[in-house]
């Protein structure tokens, strides 16, 4: 018995193991689209569930598993869009393999004990159990597995009596452990997701850091401008209202750029006050127009301090230069930057390019 059990154990450590691992490695392999993953993860659940209908657990003449938990988990943490297939592909297998037992095992073992879990998944997400809600949660589940046999089985409430501390035992047994590790993997994807998120972004503004802004633009082939974006009298900011207003200024300003024309537009955080922008568009006219649509919201826009204190308006000076396949995105930021320094020279809060800085010169 205690064999089975650990058997059993075993197997809903496998398919955690394999689920982790499609999970942790997506972003390495790139056969893992996000569709295929999915059904991978659907597909561990129901074959671990499967296997366990070849591991019976046996107390005297009766048998029981742990099939439950692994349905139930996946209704739990990923809804109906995961746990119908897996119950569904479970069922059926259990179907197939016939017997006296198919039908409460499919009715009492799998599908009301997931109907209970998805009703719990809309509740709550699984990342907000705690321990107590876990084990009141699959106290349900095998309840709703196991009393059917008082009414179903002969002599029930005696066989009931005779199954019910191992099987409670054991049931609670593996969900704690599954539990254990589900959320230890939910905490490490989160903050593998949060050191990838920061290996490509500035920490302040959640644009792109200059790395990453140029791997992304690289990648891109279509006709494109470079824009250097600098904040007018930002010392003054910082020196009248303090570094933290400063810093509220920019997570504005940056929130406006990487919203204000995301289909067409690519910004970074180039440092300081200054940010650097890739627009995808294909005459000069258009790439200074977005820009100067830019330039006016923000210099219409109303900015706070962080105690809900409007600031002076804020006005941003940038320069624009052609960039393209052929030239290193080097030499367009060079440019740019001899762009921005001009409007910063003949009075801020304007977009220069190559035809007016020719003029200014």
């Amino acid at each position: 018995m205690v064999q089975s059990v650990l058997s059993n154990i075993c197997i809903l450590l496998l398919v955690y193991l394999c689920i982790q691992t499609i999970y942790f490695r997506k972003n390495d392999w790139t056969f893992l689209t996000p569709r295929r993953v999915k059904w991978l993860h659907i597909l561990f659940v129901s074959f671990g569930t499967v296997a366990m209908f070849y591991t019976p657990i046996f107390i005297g003449d009766y048998r029981f598993d742990l099939r439950t938990i692994p349905v139930t988990f996946l209704a739990l943490l990923q809804g109906p869009s995961y746990a119908i297939p897996a119950l569904v592909i479970a069922s059926s297998w259990r179907w197939v393999l016939g017997g006296s037992g198919a039908v409460p095992g499919i009715v009492f073992g799998l599908m009301l004990p997931t109907i209970l879990a998805l009703y719990l998944h809309r509740w709550s997400a699984i990342k907000r159990f705690s321990y107590v809600h876990s084990f009141f949660a699959f106290t349900a589940f095998w309840l709703l597995s196991d009393l059917p046999i008082i009414f179903l089985v002969p002599s029930g409430w005696e066989a009931f009596k005779q199954i019910a501390p191992i099987r409670f035992f054991s049931f609670h047994l593996g969900a704690a452990l599954l539990f254990f590790f589900v959320r230890l993997a939910i905490h490490h994807v989160q903050l593998i997701q949060k050191l990838r998120f920061y290996a490509d972004h500035d920490p302040l503004t959640h644009l792109y850091n200059m790395r990453k802004f140029v791997e992304v633009v690289n990648e891109q082939r279509t006709p494109r401008y470079l824009a250097m974006i600098d904040v007018d009298f930002f010392k003054h900011i910082n020196d009248t209202y303090g570094h933290q207003n400063g810093d509220e200024v920019l997570k504005t300003l940056a929130q406006m750029i990487r919203t204000f024309a995301p289909d067409r537009m690519v910004a970074g955080r180039y440092g300081g006050e200054e940010f650097i922008a890739c627009l995808s568009v294909e005459k000069e006219t258009e790439a200074v127009e977005l820009l100067n649509r830019l330039r006016t919201a923000i210099e219409r826009r109303t900015f706070f301090t962080i105690d809900g204190q409007p600031l002076p308006p804020i006005t941003v000076s940038i320069g624009v230069a052609p960039f393209n396949c052929s030239n290193r995105i080097e030499k367009a930021i060079e440019q740019a930057d001899q762009y921005l320094y001009i409007a910063k020279q003949t009075g801020r809060n304007k977009v220069v390019w190559g035809e007016v800085a020719e003029q200014v010169k």
